[in-house]
């Protein structure tokens, strides 16, 4: 079970730590530092709106959103990509 406490709603619900955002959005690979943030913030939300919100970017298959813990990664990596151009709000969509 998931705990909500990043997401109100479709609504994020607070801000990304700005070392969050600096070590996922940086160039190059930042699987590692992904990981480390999502376990550090409890990085969750609710895996069927998560799915819904990725399915728009059409860079996953239908099999790859199965996985909730990737989705957890894959949001959290954009999340950090959009705050780094100036957008905190994540509204899942």
């Amino acid at each position: 079970m998931f705990r909500n406490r990043w997401f109100h709603g479709s609504f994020s619900h607070g801000l990304l730590p700005a070392d969050c955002v600096a070590d996922c959005s940086a160039s190059g690979p930042v699987d590692d530092a992904v990981e480390y943030w999502v376990r550090r913030l409890d990085f969750d939300g609710p895996p069927w709106m998560i799915r819904h919100h990725l399915r728009g970017y059409g860079a996953w298959s239908t099999a790859d959103l199965c996985d909730h813990q990737a989705n957890r990664r894959r949001l959290l990596w954009i999340w950090a990509c959009n705050c780094c151009e100036g957008d905190s709000l994540l509204v899942l969509e």
